[in-house]
């Protein structure tokens, strides 16, 4: 299943950028909660897609597509310990050709390994 974006949603209170990229994607979805393995199916380069918005808007990625691990341990730790985030941010350090494919396998990795980050 996919991860749980309105998760994502909580990072350095990201609502209201959540909001706009759920708007910028284009997908037809009443709420990042809405979103399904389903949909992931339909529209998946959107989503993926939503989530490098998501990240740009936080931060945690440059407009080349370049993770910004600095940023993201800042305000990870805010959640959990420091010493488990830059070990999560280390082993989900993916570099994908193309961003919106990156920024997804991130956000997929550390739900994986979340154990409690939300």
């Amino acid at each position: 299943p996919p991860p749980d974006l309105e998760d994502v949603s909580k990072i350095a209170n990201g609502e209201a950028f959540a909001l706009e990229c759920l708007i910028e994607s284009g997908l037809k979805l009443d709420s990042l909660a809405a979103l399904s393995a389903k949909e992931l199916d339909t529209n998946g380069s959107k989503i993926k897609c939503l989530v490098k918005c998501f990240f740009e808007k936080t931060g945690f990625m440059n407009k080349d597509g370049q993770l910004q691990e600095e940023t993201i341990t800042e305000q990870l730790s805010k959640f959990m310990p420091r010493e488990r985030i830059e070990s999560l941010v280390k082993n989900c350090n993916f570099q994908e050709a193309d961003a919106c494919e990156t920024a997804y396998k991130v956000t997929e990795c550390y739900f994986q390994n979340k154990a409690g980050l939300f």
